[in-house]
Parts: C-alpha cells; structure tokens; sequence
C-alpha cells in the first residue's frame, strides 16, 4: 500500500453518491445561470450598462434558467454538505474545521437561491429608471463577490482536513488550502476582473476535481475501524 500503510482503508460507497451530486449540481448550475445571464457586464458596470443588463432580463426564458440555476445550486448543496460530514469522520474530537465547511456551504447556497437583486428589478424594469435598475443589479453584483469569502471557507477547512489526515490525495487538499486562501481577500480587488477571476475560476476546477476523486473507486478512504461504521 502507498502513502499511510499503516492505516488499513476501505473506500465508502457513500462518497461516490455526494461526488455525483457534486458533479450533476455544477452542471445545472453553470449551464442554467449562463441561459440567466444574457449580455452581462463586468461586475463594475456604469449605471447605464447595468440599467440595460437589468431591462433584458425581463424574459420568461431568463426567469426559467434562474429557477433552473436554483435547482442546481440545491444540489450541489447536497455535494458540498455531503463532503463536510465525510470529513467529519476524520476531523478530530471537536470537528471545528468540518462544521466551519459546513457552515460555510449553506453561505454560498443561501446567496445563490435566495439572492432576488436582478430577479426583482427585471419584474420592474417598466417602472425604474436606470439608477434603480443599477441598484437592483448591485444588490446582486456585490453580494456575489461577498459570497467569495464563504467559497474560500470551504474550500480552506475541506482542504486543510484532506491534507491533514490523507482520506483524500493530498494535493487535492493543498489545492483547496491555497484556493481558500487566494480568494477570501479577493473582494478587495472586486473591480480588477483579472485579479479576483483567477482564484475563483481555481475554487471551481477544485470543486469539480473533488467530486470527479470522489466518484473514483477508493477516491475517499478511511481508516478501518471508522470504515466499518458506514
């Protein structure tokens, strides 16, 4: 055996079932919230480019991805929430680091499912002038980029577990230290796209590359004594 042969492991059916998940929920939500997202300007957009962003939004088509990208935030949900409790199993006597996962997953969901800037000033679009639009659009603008710092929670405290205990590789867990860490201080360059794109576009590609490990035969073992309980 490799790496920790002093430990003898059984992989769990179970993580194979919140990797699905991980990798269903991502799909439906990208795939969903692009069809939401027609003709989006930079998250800094002048009041006018934003007024219009608003305006086109007011379709039913956009209204159903929206509701398409709920679903398919839902079920990632599932992923996230799934992965937390996996790692639970091995993150000590007081499960700090996991429940903080935990916690911080919910964050992200309640952003993306509850979230009714644009939702909201599309249904009005009529009624508003462009500042008000603007304002819709801000509303959900800024709170995605405050919705960062709870990806990168995640991301860190699942990370930090994964490379502490090795039921998962353990670059797998350095990359999700180091993406946790780049993007928690990214809404302080939230007007420089270059800056806060990269360590979020890598929080996803971690994400996704989780899922993919968990749904492998073995990618998530534990030691035998815990292996039995599951």
């Amino acid at each position: 055996m490799a790496d920790g042969d002093e430990l003898a492991v059984r992989g769990t059916p179970l993580a194979r079932i919140v990797g699905a998940t991980g990798l269903v929920g991502t799909l439906l939500l990208f795939a969903t919230l692009i069809g939401a997202s027609p003709g989006e300007p930079a998250i800094n957009a002048t009041t006018a480019e934003a007024a219009t962003y608003v305006r086109g939004l007011d379709t039913t088509w956009v209204r159903l991805a929206e509701a398409g990208s709920d679903i398919g935030m839902f079920v990632l949900l599932w992923f996230m929430v799934g992965l937390a409790l996996l790692l639970r199993r091995v993150d000590g006597e007081v499960p700090l680091r996991s429940t903080m996962a935990l916690v911080s997953a919910v964050l992200v969901a309640a952003f993306v499912i509850l979230e009714t800037g644009d939702a909201a000033g599309a249904n009005r679009a009529a009624d508003l002038d462009p500042g008000q639009l603007a304002y819709a659009y801000d509303l959900s603008h800024l709170g995605f980029a405050n919705a960062w710092l709870a990806m990168a929670g995640f991301a860190f405290a699942c990370g930090w577990i994964i490379t502490s205990t090795r039921v998962m590789p353990r670059w797998l867990g350095r990359w999700g230290v180091i993406s946790g860490i780049a993007l928690a201080p990214a809404q302080f360059l939230w007007t420089i796209e270059g800056a806060w794109l990269l360590p979020y576009v890598a929080f996803w590609l971690w994400l996704i590359t989780t899922a993919v490990v968990l749904v492998r035969r073995n990618g998530f073992v534990l030691p035998e004594k815990l292996a039995e309980g599951i």
